[in-house]
C-alpha cells in the first residue's frame, strides 16, 4: 500500500507539472512620480483559453495601488502556438525619494510567488492636481452649487455607439474647505453592494482593478475637492438597450451620527452602428497604426520581420488576427501576437501587436498596404474606417520559380525561424516537457495496475 500511495503521489505531482504555471515579473526600480511601478505574473499554456486566475497583489509600503492590466501573447515554437497571459498591478509613489520595499508575495490560484525586497528610487516631478474631465454638461450639473459633501456616479460617454467604451466612476467628493469631519461606515459591506447596482448587465467590462479607495485631489473652477473613488471600470455596450444606473445611497459617520448621501441616477443610451456588411464584426473605437520593418531592402529568399501594432481607445483584443495568404511574390509566416488592455487616465486602451516574417520570392517594389489593412468603426468620425500599412519593401535578386506551399516545408521554416529570431534557446520546449511527462504518467499508470493486480492475488 505504501508503494501505491507513493505512486499516487508521483502521479499527482506529475499532473501538477502539466498545469499552467505562473512566474513573477517586477518592473523598473528607478522611476519618476509620473511613471508607475508594476508587479506582474505570467501564465504560459499550450491552450488558447485559460480560466481567469484567482489572484491577489500585495500592498507595498509607501506605494498606492492603481489599476490592473491584462494581456495575451502568442508565440510560435516548433510550429505550435504557446500562449502567455499576463496580469499587471500598477503602483504609484506619492512622494519622491528612496523607498525600501520589503519582500512580498503574489498569490495566484493559491500559489505563492515570492518577491525579494528592493530599493525603489523615485525622482520628483511637477506636482499636478487632477482636473475633472468627464462630460462638460454632466460636470456643470454635478458641481453646481456643491459647497458640501456629495456622492456621484459619472460617465465619460452618454451616447456611445454599440461596442464603444465608456468609463463609469463612483466617487465621494468632499470640499477642502469643509470643516465637518466624516468617517466611513462599514464600507466593506456598503461598497460591494452599491457596485453591483452600477454594473450594466448588457455590457462587456474591463476593470481598472481598484482594490481599495483611491484618494486624490481634484479641482473644478478653482475650487478644490478631495475625491474618494470607490469604483472605476470601462464598459462596452453589447446592444442598444438603454442603461440606467439608479440613485445610490452611501452612509457616513459624523461624530456619532449617521449621515446618508445620495447620487443622482444616470442614463446611458447606446447608439446602433450604421448598417454595413461588417457591422458587429469589427472593433469600435479610435485607433491608429504603428508599424516597422526590420529592413526596407532585401534579397529574394531572405527574410524581413514586419511588426504591426493597432493602438487606441477601444477593445482591440476583439480584432481577429488575419491569416496572411502567401502569393507569387511574398511568403508570410505568422510568428505570434500580443493583445493587451490597460488603463490610461480615465480610459481603457487596447493594443494588438502582430509579428509576421516576410520572405520575398520575386524582385520588385511592394507596397504593404496591398496586404495589411484593418477595418474598424471610427467613433471620432462616426464612419467605418480602414488602417492601411504605409510600409514599402524593395526586393532585389533572382526570381524564384516556386512557392512555399506544403505543410512540411512550412514547419521546417518555422523551426528555422526560431533559431534565427530567438534571443535565447532553451534545451527543451514546453512541448518536449509535456511529452516526457505524458510518457511518465503512462508508465506510472501501468505500474499501478500491476501493483493492484498483484495485491489481489
Amino acid at each position: 500500500m505504501r508503494r501505491i500511495f507513493f505512486f499516487f503521489l508521483l502521479f499527482s505531482l506529475a499532473a501538477n507539472e502539466l498545469k499552467a504555471q505562473a512566474t513573477l515579473l517586477t518592473g523598473e526600480k528607478v522611476l519618476t512620480q509620473e511613471t508607475n511601478f508594476s508587479l506582474s505574473f505570467v501564465i504560459k499554456s499550450a491552450n488558447a483559453s485559460v480560466e481567469t486566475p484567482n489572484y491577489k497583489f500585495p500592498e507595498l509600503p509607501g506605494l498606492r495601488k492603481l489599476g490592473v492590466s491584462r494581456s495575451k501573447a502568442t508565440d510560435i515554437q516548433n510550429g505550435e502556438p504557446i500562449y502567455s497571459f499576463t496580469y499587471s498591478q500598477y503602483y504609484q509613489a506619492p512622494m519622491p525619494g528612496t523607498l525600501l520595499i520589503p519582500p512580498a508575495e503574489v498569490i495566484v490560484n493559491q500559489q505563492s510567488l515570492k518577491m525579494e525586497g528592493f530599493a525603489l528610487q523615485v525622482s520628483p516631478s511637477e506636482q499636478k492636481e487632477e482636473v475633472v474631465e468627464e462630460n462638460k454638461a454632466q460636470i456643470e450639473d454635478l458641481f453646481k452649487g456643491q459647497n458640501s459633501v456629495f456622492l456621484a456616479v459619472t460617465s465619460t460617454q452618454f451616447q456611445p455607439f454599440v461596442g464603444q467604451g465608456f468609463t463609469l466612476k463612483f466617487s465621494l467628493f468632499i470640499p477642502d474647505d469643509n470643516v465637518t469631519r466624516y468617517s466611513f461606515n462599514r464600507n466593506d459591506l456598503q461598497i460591494p453592494a452599491l457596485i453591483q447596482k452600477i454594473r450594466p448587465k448588457n455590457c462587456w467590462e474591463e476593470s481598472f482593478g481598484l482594490q481599495e479607495v483611491k484618494v486624490s485631489k481634484v479641482v473644478y473652477k478653482n475650487k478644490k475637492y478631495t475625491e474618494y473613488r470607490f469604483f472605476q471600470s470601462t464598459f462596452f455596450a453589447l446592444d442598444a438597450k438603454k442603461i440606467i444606473i439608479p440613485a445610490l445611497n452611501l452612509s457616513l459617520l459624523k461624530i456619532a451620527e449617521k449621515v446618508v448621501f445620495s447620487s443622482k441616477p444616470l442614463v446611458i443610451s447606446p447608439q446602433e452602428l450604421p448598417n454595413h456588411p461588417l457591422k458587429g464584426k469589427v472593433p469600435v473605437g479610435d485607433f491608429h497604426l504603428e508599424e516597422s520593418l526590420s529592413k526596407n531592402q532585401v534579397q529574394t529568399g531572405d527574410s524581413v520581420l514586419y511588426v504591426s501594432s493597432v493602438v487606441g481607445d477601444g477593445n482591440s483584443i476583439l480584432w481577429d488576427s488575419k491569416l496572411m495568404e502567401s502569393d507569387y511574390f511574398l511568403n508570410f509566416i505568422p510568428l505570434g501576437t500580443q493583445s493587451s488592455v490597460y488603463p490610461y487616465g480615465d480610459k481603457m486602451l487596447g493594443n494588438k501587436t502582430e509579428k509576421i516574417l516576410i520572405i520575398p520570392s520575386q524582385p520588385g517594389k511592394f507596397a504593404l498596404k496591398s496586404y495589411f489593412n484593418w477595418i474598424f468603426f471610427n467613433t471620432r468620425t462616426a464612419t467605418y474606417d480602414t488602417l492601411r500599412s504605409e510600409a514599402n519593401l524593395a526586393v532585389s535578386g533572382q526570381p524564384s520559380d516556386r512557392l512555399l506551399n506544403t505543410q512540411s516545408e512550412t514547419m521546417l521554416l518555422y523551426r528555422g525561424v526560431e533559431k534565427l529570431l530567438s534571443d535565447k534557446m532553451e534545451s527543451f520546449s514546453w512541448k518536449d516537457w509535456r511529452l516526457i511527462l505524458n510518457v511518465l504518467l503512462g508508465l506510472i499508470l501501468v505500474w499501478l495496475v500491476f501493483l493492484m493486480t498483484r495485491a489481489k492475488k
